[in-house]
Formats: C-alpha cells, structure tokens, sequence
C-alpha cells in the first residue's frame, strides 16, 4: 500500500500537495493528519468528498510499504509515523521546498527552493500532462497563495507565479480562493490582538525594527499567525514574534518578516521548527515563556551577524575620491571621466563630505566653479563601517543623494558601496 502524507497542523499547500500526488502516482492513498488547520477544515467540509483523502485514525500502518511525504521533511512534523520510519525496505519519496532541518531520508527526493510545495508538483504535472478538474486547480491555487502571501513572501519565485498563471488557464476560482483566505478575526482574537500592541515591545538591531510580543492565551485559538502579521503590518515594523503559551509545557513561536527584515526562518528553526526568511513557526515544550523570550532574542542577536558586512561587497574607493584642494571644476573633470553621479571629498584619505551631480550645477549656475569643493561639499552624509550589514547599507542608500556611501574607519576611507554593490547583493549576481 502506498500513501501519502504531510505535516500536522496542515495547511492548503500541504493538502494540494497530497491531492496532485494521488493524480501523479494513480492508487496512492492521501493520509490526512488529525490536526489541520480551520480555513483547511472549512474547505474539506465541503469538498472532501470529491478527494481520495482518509483521516489518519483509519489508517492500518502494518500495511503501508511505500510512503510519498509533501511540504515536511522531518518525521517529528508527521503524525504518528514513527512506525514507520522503523521499517525495512520502506520506499520513501519526498516532494518539499524546505531545505533546513531534514531527518527523512528519501530514495527519491525532490526538493527545491520555491514558494510553495504544490509548484514542483504542478510542473511535474504539466510535464506529464496529468489531468485535473477546475476544483483541483482551485485548491492548488489556494497552496500556491498561503503558502506565499498570494505571491507577496520574499519566498515566491518566478515559478510560482508561472504556475497562478497556469492554474487560472485551467479553471481556478480566484473567488473561492479569496473566501478561504480571508482572516476575519472573531472577538477572542481581537483580544489577543489588542493585548499585543499593548504589552509588545520593539528591539532596534543593524536599522531594523523588530517586534517581540508574549503572552499567555486560550488553547483553541487558531489564527495567531494571521495576528502576528496584522501586528506587524500595524507597527510598521521590519519583523515581529509572537510567543504564546497555552499550558506550562509548550510555547509557540511564530514569526513574520518583510522583504528587508531579519530572516525569521532561521531563528525558529534553532528553536526545532521550520520556515523561511519570512516568516516561520515552532513549538517549544518544557521552557518556560521568560526563558523561550529570552533565548528568541540572543538567536535574533545570532542570525543578525550572520548578515553579509559592508566589508564583503564594497568596492575600493580610488576612483570616487577627490581631493580637498581641487577646485569645483576639476572635481566635475573626474567625476565625469570617472562616469559617477557623485564623488568624496577627502584630504589623504580622512573623509570631510560628499558632492552630487545637483552639487556641480549649483556651482555652475552661480559661476562659482573655480571654488574649492570644500566650499560646496556636504559634510553630514550616511556613511557606513566596515561592519555595517549590507542590509543596513540599503537603508541608508535611499537617503544618499550622491548613490556611494563611503565606508569610514577611524574617520578615513577605506572603501565605497555604490548601488551596483548592493543591487549585486540582493540579486545575488
């Protein structure tokens, strides 16, 4: 017997994913764990019936000789296969897009990083041409989408959004994605909501604003998730955490990060659980709260200087310095043989200020180009140290009117970031 199965807690990228295998591989029996989440149990209420799913509490595990796992990678994140992952000969086939944190060995793994599971299936299913119903295409939709923010994670990929495409050409139902979707709060919710902006506070780490909010609440409460992003999105902030306990013995941790902001995911994976940079989960037994908060800080601390350093990805500063002596005319000489929106102004190498292109046609317009550029310079520009995060560093570059930000120790230049630099970075060419 073969089955296929997922993680606890399932979410609809998990459920698609299990539903596209019981097409790709024909006989295949979907396993669904005990514990799924609501907006997944809303939609099975209605449509179940037209899925090859069984609950778990059905399934005789002396049985199953082959076993397909999607959207998990560790047998601790299933539900009750431990058996199972005792036994000989089992042939294992694994479909995911987490690459952290794996204790499932696959004989054949497919293992990417996407946004969401259901697109490495949906690509082998259009390969294979493997035939689905609009329903099915509606509910590999709904994968794609919360697994992705509806295409606005930093996770999604240009495959993901090629598979939307595909899935809208073939029947999905944008309107029955949005009603599952939705993350209408109900007033015990709204509560905990209100509680966090009130006892939350916020760390300022390498520019970045970070939001920790703990708190204690009811067992039962199932769109903390959807809290810590409002939470985050209200504040304005670049990554937020929400720590909540239920009972003495287990903490949940669930994190949020935006396009610029810490990546969540591998400070919840240190914690056992999983994610990506934007956002992440784990659940913490036998620690109390003070203690899980305490430890999520220090591994912010961690994973932050992990970042890449300006030191990494600066380029040398020669050709974007001037020297304080030149006249207002020669500096223009090289920055336009140089081909630079703006220049530094140094005297042997101690940084003074900056000029912008805007700089040079002031000069001009008042006839003032035979003056020393320390006459027209900026003195109080962003510059960063060696140091700095680069991520720091594109912070800064919005507020730089010359595009470079020097790089300064112990007040002298020792090299440039340019937006070429960063944008190398972030594309990472």
């Amino acid at each position: 017997m073969r089955i296929v199965t997922t993680h606890t807690n399932t979410d609809f990228d998990a459920l698609a994913s299990m539903v596209a295998c019981t097409s790709l591989y024909p006989g295949t029996v979907a396993i669904l764990p005990s514990h799924i989440m609501p907006c997944v149990k809303a939609f099975l209420a209605i449509h179940q019936d037209l899925l090859r799913i069984q609950p778990r509490k059905q399934l005789d595990v002396d049985r199953v000789d082959s076993l397909i796992v999607v959207d998990a990678n560790n047998w601790k994140r299933l539900d009750r296969m431990e058996e199972l992952a005792q036994k000989d000969h089992l042939k294992i086939i694994s479909w995911d897009h987490h690459m952290e944190g794996v204790t499932i060995q696959a004989g054949l793994e497919y293992r990417e990083e996407v946004g969401a599971t259901i697109t490495l299936l949906l690509e082998e299913m259009e390969r294979q041409d493997t035939p689905f119903t609009p329903m099915q295409a509606t509910l590999f939709l709904l994968g794609i989408y919360d697994d992705t923010g509806g295409l606005t994670f930093t996770s999604a990929t240009h495959r993901d959004a090629r598979m939307v495409a595909f899935l809208l050409e073939n029947g999905a139902d944008l309107n029955i994605v949005a009603a599952y979707l939705s993350d209408t709060i109900d007033d015990l919710h709204s509560k905990v909501f209100s509680n966090m902006l009130t006892v939350a506070r916020t760390i300022e780490m390498d520019g970045l604003n970070i939001g920790i909010c703990a708190q204690p609440v009811k067992s039962g409460l199932t769109m903390l998730a959807s809290l810590v992003s409002k939470y985050k999105d209200f504040k304005g902030l670049d990554a937020a955490f929400g720590i909540f306990i239920t009972d003495h013995s287990k903490v949940m941790v669930i994190a949020r990060s935006n396009s610029r902001g810490l990546d969540v995911g591998a400070v919840v994976r240190a914690l056992g659980g999983g994610g990506h940079p934007a956002a992440g989960s784990a659940v913490v037994k036998g620690m109390a709260l003070e203690t899980v908060v305490e430890r999520v800080e220090v591994l912010i601390q961690e994973v932050s200087q992990k970042d890449i350093l300006a030191r990494e990805i600066m380029s040398a500063p020669g050709r974007f310095v001037v020297d304080s002596a030149l006249t207002m005319a020669q500096a223009k000489e090289i920055m336009e043989n140089e081909k630079l929106n703006g220049v530094l102004v140094c005297d042997r190498q101690r940084f003074l200020g900056a000029l912008s292109g805007e700089t040079f046609m002031k000069a001009e317009k008042s006839f003032r180009m035979e003056t020393s550029v320390k006459g027209f310079m900026k003195a109080r520009v962003p510059v960063v140290t060696s140091g700095d995060s680069a991520r720091k560093a594109i912070e800064l570059m919005n507020l730089s009117d010359e595009g470079i930000l020097p790089v300064v120790e112990d007040e002298r230049v020792i090299g440039v970031l340019t937006r070429g630099n960063l944008i190398l970075h972030i594309y990472n060419i």
